[in-house]
Parts: C-alpha cells; structure tokens; sequence
C-alpha cells in the first residue's frame, strides 16, 4: 500500500520502510533488515537500543528480535479442551481419542467402578453401589457362588459345597433336594416316599422309626419291645421266632420240634398234649386214664409194642426183608424209641406171621395211642385205631402212587391183615428191585385194607413202610 504526504505530522509507510517527520527535521529510517528485528528513526535522532532506550550520539532505536507485535491481539493456539492429548486443569487424564471403554472416559476422567461405563476388567457397570443388583459393587456380573444373595437367590455362601446350608445352585439345602446336607441328613433320595431305604424325612430307614420299609420290615411299631406283636428286629411275632410273645407263647426255642420242651406251637411240653417229649415220657395218650395203653405219668404199661410208619419213603428196591428191617431199626433209634423193629413187609423168604414176635402185649402207635390189645388183634382184619403216625409223631407221608388216582397215604406191605404174605409175584424181586409190581395199604383206616389196599402198579413208586417193635 502507498500512503500520501503530511505536512503536519504525517507517516509515510511504503513496502518494507517507515519515515517520520518530527519537529526538529526531516529523518529518513533504513527498510528493517531481516525478521528478527529493525532499526526507527527517532524524533531525536538517536539510536535505540535492545532494551528501548535511545542512544543521543545515533537517534537510532534498535528492537530485539524476541520482541512481539501484539498491536492485532491474537492467540499463539486454541483453548485447552477434553480429547486434545493434553491433560489440562480440572482433567485426571486425556489420551485424545473417543473410546469411552477405555482407561480414560471421554469426559478425560480416570475410569471407575460405579461411572456408569464399562471400562477395562469390568464385566459390568451399572453406576450404583447397591450390591443386590445384576452388577456389583465390584463391577462384576452377578453370579450364583459369587458370595453376594441377588433377586431369585436363597442364599449364596460363595461355595460349591453341596453338602452345607446352601447349595451350589444358590438355594438353601431342605429334604427333597438330593443333596445330603452333612451333619443335618443321613440321606436324600428326592421322594418322599416313606417305605424305601430314605425317609421322607431324610434319614436312612431303620427298625424302630415306626415306618414299614417295604421288603425289609413286616412291621414297626417304633419300640424296642420284644414280647408285643412286633420283635425288635421288625419282624411279626411268631412261634419259632425264639422270642416269647406276652400273652401268647408260653415259650419259644426256635425250632419246630415236637418232641422237646417247647412244642411247635410254643407251648410248654406237658403229659397229655399228645406229644411224647423225648426223654421225658414215654408216651403221650392225650388222656389222663390211668389204666390204658398210656398212664396218666405219660409212661408205658410194663409191656407194650410200638408200630409206626417210617417217616421215609423208598422205592420197592429196599434191599430185602434185612435191609427194610435196618431202615426201621435206624429209624427208631434216631427217635429214642426202645426196642427191636421189623419191615411189616411179605415176599418169598418170609412175612410177618414167620419172622414177628406174635406178642400177648398191646401194640401202640409211639404216642402210645392203642391200636390192638395184642397179635391176635393186631391180625384180625380190625384195629382200634389207625396207624397213621410217624416214628417222629408226624402223619403218614404221602407217595407217588397212582392207587385210586394217586394222593393217598400208602404204605408197601405185599401183606395180608392177617399178617401173611398176599402175592408170591408182587414183592418186586423179594424187596431188590425197581422192576416188577407189588401191593400196598393204606395207613389212615382201620379194617383190613390197612395192610392190602392197592395192588399192581410199579416197583419204582415210592411209599413208607411200617415198622412193628418185637
């Protein structure tokens, strides 16, 4: 720009110089040399220097070159701001960039738990302090184990132990849940079935909690007593249990023998029960008549024979009449019966009428019960009464005859009432064999198909014989 002349005063600026006219004379400035700095002409004439003053002896003012031109007024830069990558006052940190996940938010503040943003390591930030919520007052997602009880929580101990008062499922343990709970349980099936092996209250079933655990008690009655209608190990009272039910059982041994102190019906052996108690009576006649077969001491007349059938059943092979007759022998000594007995048994070697004591005594069944006042008796087609008694005082077992149909009580003989043999073919080879026929009686009657019932049939079924005391 050019600028026209003053007569009073006026500056004259051309490109790159300034002149100034002051009242003592015309003074002409040099153009400024270079940027850093340049010399004014003065008013009066003198040079000045770095620091302003003016030097009388040059009227030359000399200027710094650090000096600046503030006549416009403008700033070096813009205002501080967040997000600049300067951290300026009131800011705790600035990394110039808009990721609000970071470790600086973009307010330009350091994150924390509890701002509201979730930063670095945190699963989550909700901006409260209420630890109850979804998020912790750490900042971590909520949780069951986490040790802290949230909405649809029972409990939350921080474990995954099972076994104490809150599982690991955040609910508190309780019967039902199929957790055993240590100290508190002793079993959790998750029913509440009160019969199998875990109560519905949790505890393992046992005799005595007054509950039937099916398949193992027949009863409870939730007491120790022994002498009621259920025994202590939870069984129902019953004769040969070997515990005395009050009010029922006059004893109990334990087992089902007839012939001790204790009857198979738990009741104390006595003279007159119709049981002979080994080594105590004789017999027994169930009567107290003092002049029969059996005295009212439950002892033997002087003389009298016994007759029984053998508790065992053979086939016809029964090795001869010596053989039958050791079967009976056995037989009686087993049962502490006294005397000498013979097989009531008929072949070609021999029958009853030959080989038996004919004796003038009564004979007896091992009760001592009568059956004939003596041989001649016992022989005449007809008895008092049956034979139908073992040597342990049990009923005649039943064969596998088909006489009649099958199912009676048979007994082989090959033998008339009379006591003579029947048939010289029906003995199945005197007694030795399988092979062959023979002829039976009938032990529960007392005409004389007692000794010849049923003939034919085959060696190989199988019956009792009798056995007479000689």
């Amino acid at each position: 720009m050019t600028g026209g002349c003053s007569d009073d005063g006026a500056i004259s600026t051309d490109q790159g110089s300034t002149s100034s006219v002051g009242s003592s004379g015309d003074q002409t400035s040099s153009p400024t040399e270079g940027t850093s700095g340049g010399t004014t002409a003065g008013t009066t004439g003198g040079a000045t220097d770095a620091s302003g003053s003016t030097s009388p002896t040059t009227g030359v003012t000399t200027t710094d070159a650090t000096t600046t031109d503030t006549s416009t007024g403008d700033s070096t830069g813009p205002a501080p701001a967040c997000g600049d990558a300067s951290v300026d006052a009131g800011e705790d940190c600035d990394d110039g960039n808009q990721d609000d996940t970071d470790a600086c938010t973009n307010a330009c503040k350091n994150a924390a738990c509890g701002d509201g943003i979730v930063g670095p390591g945190e699963g989550c930030d909700d901006g409260n302090m209420e630890d109850g919520d979804e998020c912790t007052n750490t900042c971590a997602s909520a949780s069951c184990g986490d040790g802290i009880v949230k909405a649809g929580e029972e409990c939350d101990d921080g474990n995954p132990d099972d076994t104490d008062a809150c599982l690991s499922t955040c609910l508190i343990a309780k019967c039902g849940d199929m957790a055993v709970q240590a100290g508190v349980e002793d079993c959790d099936d998750a029913n509440m079935i009160d019969t199998d092996a875990c109560t519905g209250m949790c505890k393992a079933a046992a005799c005595g909690d007054m509950l039937v655990q099916a398949g193992v008690d027949e009863c409870d009655d939730g007491n120790m007593l022994d002498t009621d209608a259920c025994t202590n190990t939870c069984k129902t009272a019953k004769c040969g249990d070997m515990v005395v039910q009050a009010g029922v059982d006059e004893c109990d041994d334990g087992n089902m023998l007839d012939t001790d102190a204790c009857t198979n019906m738990c009741k104390a052996a006595k003279c007159g029960d119709k049981i002979v108690q080994i080594g105590v009576e004789e017999c027994d006649d169930g009567n107290m008549v003092d002049n029969d077969a059996c005295n009212n001491t439950c002892k033997l007349p002087v003389m009298q024979k016994i007759i029984f059938v053998s508790s065992v059943q053979y086939t016809g092979n029964l090795g001869g009449l010596v053989g039958a007759d050791l079967k009976c022998q056995g037989l009686a000594v087993a049962a502490l019966l006294p005397g000498t007995y013979m097989a009531w048994l008929s072949d070609n070697t021999g029958s009853p009428s030959t080989r038996m004591v004919k004796a003038a005594v009564p004979y007896v069944r091992p009760n001592g019960v009568k059956i004939a006042n003596n041989w001649a008796d016992l022989t005449d087609n007809n008895l008092i009464a049956n034979v139908d008694m073992t040597e342990k005082l049990g009923t005649t077992p039943i064969g596998n005859t088909s006489c009649a149909g099958g199912g009676f009580k048979t007994v082989w003989t090959n033998t008339t009432a009379t006591g003579t043999q029947a048939n010289a073919q029906s003995s199945c080879t005197n007694w030795t064999s399988e092979n062959g026929s023979s002829i039976w009686g009938k032990s529960d009657v007392t005409d004389s198909s007692w000794s010849y019932w049923c003939s034919g049939g085959l060696c190989s079924w199988t019956s009792p014989i009798y056995c007479v005391q000689q």
